[in-house]
This record gives C-alpha cells, structure tokens and sequence, in this order.
C-alpha cells in the first residue's frame, strides 16, 4: 500500500477508535490501548508509520459492558461486529467496522462477513499463574478457535491455518459454529471472578506473550495518540517488554508493512474527519 493511502486507512480507523473512546468515557469504561497501537503510542507518538490496524483492550468486565451499550451509541457510520451480530464472523472478541468501507483480508476473501475497515476490541481474562495450566488452557482456547473458524466461509491460503482450521472444525462436528465460540469463551474466562497476578489476550497473536501484571489495566494513564489522549496501562512498559523485547528497536525493513495481508481497501466515499 502507498504512503499515501497508508495514512488515509490510519485517519479513517482513528475516526473509529475516537467514537470507541467517546463510548467509554461517557459509560465510565475503562480501556487501553495495546499491542502495536501501544508501542507506536510510545515509539511514535500515534501509529507505527507502517501499521494498518488499531487494537485496544478492556478488562472482560468492561468489555461485556461495552457490548450492551455500544449498538445503541454507535452512530449509523458504524457497526459493532461481534459473532452474535454477524453470522459469518468466527472471532471470539469484537471489531468495530465502518459501514460503506471495505478492508478486506486474503482469508476473508469470499466470506459473506462485514468486512469495512475496523478497529480491533479485545478482552482481557485472568491468567492461571501455574505453567502447565496456562499450556492446558491455550490449547483447549485455540482447539476451539480454529473449529470455530473451520465452520464458517473463511478461506485461509496458508496451508498450515487451513489444514488446521479443517481438522478441528471436523474433530468437533458435533458442535456448531456458537457453540464452539461460547465454550472458547468459557475456557478463556475461567479464572473469572479470582484473583490472579496477572491478565492476558488469549486472542492476540503472540500466544502466551500478551499477558501484563493485573494492576496495569486499573492504574491508567492518558497518553499522546495521533493528538488525541488515549488511555494506556501506567506501566505500559510490562506490557510491551512481555511481547515485543527491546520494543524501542525498530524491526528491519522486510517486516515493515501488510501486517494483515490486506487484498482490497476502499473508503467507499467515505472522507476521515481526523485530518492530521
């Protein structure tokens, strides 16, 4: 994607995560943002001038929270797409998607799934502390993910997420595509209602490397995003060192750009109001 039209997809998801920020402030939710939107906060002081997408992060609490009182504050431009509102969608977190838009990635090619341009809403569940029920857990999670994902119209072309995807769907014929996703989201919440040291993104794509000390996402800060404020765990550094390392070290040039494997992008007419 040209430089250009990089920056007009990155102005058109922050108009998305400005109306999620809008929503939360005005329920009295907490979030944070996460990931590469986390470290290009950092780093950058907004997106990682190469990155595509926008992730943020809610306890599990406040996110099932957000899930009822966003379809009535979400303005008619957006639409909250969750597997409950979108038959086709096989993801057991959220996305907010912009109506009229199109981000359409290589897997989703043929699938009959809102596909507009998003912003990325995860959960955070707590995490066991012991090693072994932490290994037991991701494996049941990610069983239970790929036969939710083989059950739908995806069409994945890396031959190891469509085998995969294929042999757990037909393991678990005798569960339908809900189902799979409502057991996913029992195994990830588990430990729901204890108390443990620390949370995690079971839903991230790094494993078991999403995890930050509990405390992080209750002492918040407001940090500079693209010149808006956005809250951001106080001791972000937790969270970025888990994943990233040495997360002020810039990748080389061959891992810069696509993260997502973006086969179409169209704003349909739309125009970002973020004009920066």
């Amino acid at each position: 994607m040209e430089k250009e039209s990089l920056r007009t997809l990155q102005l058109c998801i922050l108009d998305i995560a400005l109306e999620f920020k809008r929503i939360c402030d005005k329920h009295g939710l907490d979030y944070f943002l996460i990931g590469g939107t986390l470290l290009g906060a950092v780093r950058h002081h907004g997106f990682i001038p190469w990155d595509d997408d926008m992730d943020v992060g809610m306890s599990r609490k406040d996110y099932e929270k957000f899930l009822k009182v966003a379809p009535k504050e979400l303005g008619s431009q957006f639409f909250l797409q969750t597997y409950c509102t979108d038959k086709a969608f096989a993801h057991g977190f959220a996305k907010i998607r912009l109506n009229g838009t199109i981000l359409l990635e290589d897997y989703a090619e043929h699938s009959k799934q809102h596909n507009g341009i998003f912003l990325d809403v995860f959960p955070y569940d707590n995490m066991p502390e012991n090693n072994f029920m932490l290994k037991s857990q991701y494996l049941k999670f990610k069983v239970l993910k790929w036969a939710a994902m083989g059950k739908t119209d995806y069409d994945f072309k890396e031959s190891k997420k469509k085998y995969f995807s294929f042999a757990m769907s037909k393991a678990l014929f005798f569960l339908s595509k809900k189902q799979c996703i409502d057991k996913m989201i029992k195994v990830c919440t588990k430990y729901q209602g204890r108390k443990t040291e620390n949370i995690i993104n079971w839903f991230g794509a790094y494993k078991y490397s999403e995890y930050m000390d509990a405390k992080c996402a209750r002492d918040l800060i407001l940090m500079d995003f693209e010149g808006y404020e956005f809250k951001v765990p106080a001791a972000y550094q937790n969270l970025l060192h888990n994943m990233y390392g040495d997360y002020m070290k810039l990748p080389p040039p061959e891992k810069r750009g696509n993260q997502h494997a973006m086969i179409n992008v169209s704003l349909g007419g739309y125009v970002p109001k973020c004009k920066k």
